[in-house]
């Protein structure tokens, strides 16, 4: 390895692509001001939104997922290299294509909205599910896979990202199809475009969840480590704040909610425990800068 060669390579893996750095750029440009506006203005989605979303918890909720979306292309943003943000691409790679396959399928409600918010959409969801599988696919064939860990999980924080991802899983598949044994456990009425999205935010983040506890690895789990439990505090102050648009009735829909925002909480928890004298990959590269002081 020359010395320049440091800089640009760790143990086989390159740091953050041109193509990476697109991805997570356009979700920090439109993720941020969709949260501002939903969590500002839940109300007034018809005159600040793509479409109108009804009641203002839905529209709260789907702002959290924004806000989700904000911080985890922040933290990886800020990865030294693509094993450490790629549990966020976990996120976007799924949410990306079926977002994409979902608005087309329901595109009625857009209508209803000036055209050029429709095509603002579609031409940035149309990047995305082009780009976000294509560098995941290119950043996994030269140094992805299964990796050894830097910092291990603790079994319990692998325990609990499973948990959490299984009920990711069940809510989000059951919103996305409108399976009415479960989506009619959300504790809000619902419209079938928000049922969908929602369903495919929920289950890209289970997805991610599940890949967090494959990986077993608190490093490179911290975006979803640091995005995982604002959600989760988040999400459980809409039915506090919306009282009135919580379902008669829903007492049962309510708890299982609110268990699911604490299962993202307690993620967090448990995923940021376990030793703190792990060695991260740039301590165990062998540069010849390194060489030369040992010499």
């Amino acid at each position: 390895m020359q010395p320049g060669e440091a800089s640009e390579t760790i143990a086989g893996v390159r740091h953050r692509s041109p193509l990476t750095t697109l991805v997570l750029a356009l979700l920090l440009v439109n993720a941020l001001p969709a949260f501002v506006v939903l969590q500002a203005v839940p109300g007034r989605t018809k005159d600040w939104f793509v479409w109108t979303i009804q009641p203002d918890a839905n529209a709260r909720v789907l702002g959290v997922m924004y806000g989700n979306a904000f911080l985890l292309a922040a933290v990886a943003w800020l990865a030294p290299t693509w094993p450490r943000l790629r549990v966020a691409m976990a996120v976007v790679v799924p949410f990306s294509i079926a977002a994409t396959i979902v608005t087309l399928v329901t595109l009625d409600p857009f209508l209803k909205h000036p055209r050029y918010e429709l095509a603002y959409w579609l031409v940035n969801y149309g990047i995305l599910c082009v780009a976000a599988p294509s560098t995941t696919v290119l950043e996994e064939r030269k140094g992805g896979g299964r990796l050894p860990p830097e910092a291990p999980s603790t079994p319990a924080a692998r325990i609990g990202a499973a948990i959490v991802a299984a009920g990711l899983l069940v809510y989000g598949f059951s919103l996305l199809f409108e399976l009415s044994v479960v989506s009619s456990l959300w504790p809000f009425a619902i419209t079938p475009l928000v049922s969908r999205i929602l369903g495919v935010w929920l289950a890209s983040l289970g997805i991610a969840h599940a890949f967090a506890a494959w990986d077993g690895d608190r490093l490179r789990a911290l975006p979803l480590l640091v995005a995982s439990p604002v959600t989760g505090v988040l999400l459980a102050l809409v039915p506090v704040i919306h009282r009135d648009d919580v379902r008669p009735g829903a007492t049962t829909s309510v708890s299982l909610y609110l268990a699911l925002c604490g299962g993202l909480v307690a993620f967090g928890v448990l995923g940021g425990l376990g030793r703190r004298d792990a060695v991260g990959v740039e301590d165990r590269v062998d540069v010849p800068e390194r060489r030369e002081q040992r010499a």
